[in-house]
């Protein structure tokens, strides 16, 4: 049967801790009224609350295998999540972690009724931050996660922000993505555009966008409530060195990943 016309979300989800679950019960209705369907790829260690949350809401839930292997495997991850969402049988797909998702349709549901507008036009819609959104990231993201754009940008001449965990497919775009993508680690965020934009016949793009801003803390509340608010609790985040580490080891992979599928030889 022909692909069904509409756009399906596909989200990934990692929630030991049901830190999700209050977020779910308020804003997952509105998330799905937006698409014509939504399947769930969690990880195995996804606490089970969530998952019976989530088929209660007709959400196609998916439980993973395997233990989470963090950046080094989110690529694969993400290619699951995919072909996850494929199977409803729309011409399109967008691809997001769960919690940006769910931060997007509460903050800025307009925004995002605009994007899933524009995702038809093209077989891969990269889709980034608006300078606003950028400066609501702490500074072991904002200070972090350009390079890798830096990057990407120099080895496509593209000044695209292609590491905000969300973007668009056509049925065609997502399908050869599929067929092409070796990459298991975060750096797929690189490499998915860079190897559609040397196929003939493919558009693709980017649309900054204002609700892909920093959405952790969503999930945070008690802990920011206890350091006496969001202010405290960020300035905690940012003087953890694990985190600047973390951060940086994520850019590397996605940067790493663009100059390898760039074409464009080493020094």
């Amino acid at each position: 049967m022909p692909p069904e016309p509409g756009v399906a979300l596909a989200v990934t989800v990692h929630d030991p801790g049901r830190r999700l679950v209050g977020m779910i019960g308020a804003h997952l209705p509105a998330l799905m009224a937006h698409y014509a369907a939504v399947s769930a790829y969690c990880s195995r260690n996804t606490n089970s609350t969530v998952l019976d949350v989530l088929r209660a809401h007709n959400v196609h839930v998916v439980v993973d295998g395997n233990e989470p292997s963090g950046i080094e495997g989110i690529g694969a991850v993400r290619r699951e999540a995919v072909r996850a969402g494929l199977r409803a049988g729309t011409t399109h797909l967008q691809l997001c972690d769960f919690d940006r998702a769910l931060h997007w349709v509460a903050h800025y549901p307009a925004e995002l009724g605009a994007v899933l507008a524009e995702i038809p036009s093209y077989d891969l819609l990269v889709l980034g931050r608006t300078a606003r959104a950028w400066a609501t990231h702490p500074a072991y993201q904002a200070e972090t996660e350009p390079l890798f754009n830096k990057v990407f940008a120099l080895v496509s001449g593209l000044d695209w922000d292609v590491g905000a965990g969300s973007r668009g497919f056509s049925r065609r775009g997502a399908e050869t993505l599929l067929a092409l993508s070796r990459d298991d680690s975060v750096g797929t965020d690189a490499e998915w555009p860079l190897l559609l934009l040397r196929q003939p016949g493919f558009r693709v793009g980017q649309r900054l966008c204002e609700g892909l801003e920093f959405e952790t803390a969503d999930a945070f509340g008690p802990e920011i409530e206890a350091v006496g608010g969001y202010a405290a609790w960020e300035a905690r985040m940012s003087a953890d060195p694990a985190r600047w580490v973390f951060r940086m080891r994520l850019a590397l992979f996605i940067a790493e990943a663009a100059l390898r599928f760039s074409g464009v030889d080493r020094i």
